[in-house]
């Protein structure tokens, strides 16, 4: 039994047809049918009832699933392991990051590795925040900045700050000193980002304004910081945007008072407490007690 019969099976078991799991799987459904019978001959049981409409587990495919699903993770973390223990005989570190924290906390970071540590070999990997999860989840980042305190017990949080979300807008679309309601962005457009992009940042929102109430028409959704101060200094409409972007926003563009409190975003430290990566260990340390590094962070 091969681990991408395991993977097979789980996918079939999830969409549960055989279809849907080639295409998803990449691979042809024949051959994936076969692979199929070929698992369950060696079980010895029947994994899959099967029907013209959909595929279903049996009793025995539901106990065969769990420990499938362990075995896969097992393997993940197998790989993660010896990915760790490369890393850290090679003497290098590799780091994910929102643009929040290249900003405002990477180059205190590197000049500290830097001086303590002059060989190292640092990898920087702008990433969304999903992206930088699972990548340290596949041991393919040592340490993550994004706006998620990872809920899993092999890996521990620093909580770096908080900040406050701003409505902004050209000067010229509400030239007025009053409070816009937040229900008054159905009469304008909005320039917002993919839930993808910044998920924490669309759902806190989202949860205001229900964008999926506003006409499509009206919205301009964007998958980059750039692309989001652009289109906000060019006045294309109103937006919302965390506190550290407010410096790069043109002179005409001004923050906008909602009736409403607007939300703060986090910004979090990820990592797996059983690293012993040195520059892990400096990077963590100094964000735990080094008080400048915090008030840095802060300014």
């Amino acid at each position: 039994m091969e681990l991408r019969h395991l993977r097979y099976f789980l996918t079939v078991a999830e969409e549960q047809s055989f279809t849907k799991a080639a295409e998803k799987l990449f691979t042809a459904q024949p051959s994936l049918s076969q692979q199929i019978k070929d698992l369950e001959q060696e079980v010895g049981v029947t994994l899959f009832e099967r029907s013209a409409r959909k595929v279903t587990l049996t009793d025995e495919g539901q106990a065969f699933q769990f420990h499938a699903q362990q075995a896969l993770e097992s393997s993940k973390l197998a790989v993660a392991a010896a990915r760790q223990v490369a890393q850290q005989k090679n003497n290098q570190i590799h780091i994910g990051f929102l643009n929040v924290a290249e900003i405002k906390l990477m180059p205190t970071i590197l000049a500290q590795l830097k001086s303590t540590i002059p060989d190292i070999k640092i990898h920087l990997h702008s990433l969304t925040c999903l992206e930088q999860i699972q990548a340290l989840k596949n041991a393919e980042l040592d340490i993550t900045f994004t706006r998620y305190e990872l809920q899993h017990s092999d890996y521990e949080n620093i909580h770096l700050m908080s900040e406050q979300i701003y409505m902004v807008a050209l000067e010229s679309l509400h030239p007025s000193v009053r409070p816009l309601k937040l229900q008054e962005l159905k009469n304008h457009t909005v320039i917002m980002c993919e839930k993808n992009a910044s998920p924490v940042f669309y759902e806190k929102l989202n949860a205001l304004i229900a964008f999926h109430q506003l006409r499509h028409d009206q919205m301009l959704w964007v998958t980059n910081v750039m692309q989001h101060l652009n289109l906000i200094n060019m006045g294309m409409g109103f937006s919302f945007v965390p506190e550290y972007l407010l410096k790069f926003l043109s002179p005409q563009v001004k923050i906008i008072q909602t009736d409403i409190v607007l939300p703060q975003l986090g910004l979090y430290a990820s990592f797996a407490k059983n690293s012993k990566n040195i520059a892990l260990n400096l990077i963590s340390n100094a964000l735990k007690q080094d008080h400048a590094v915090i008030e840095n962070i802060h300014a």
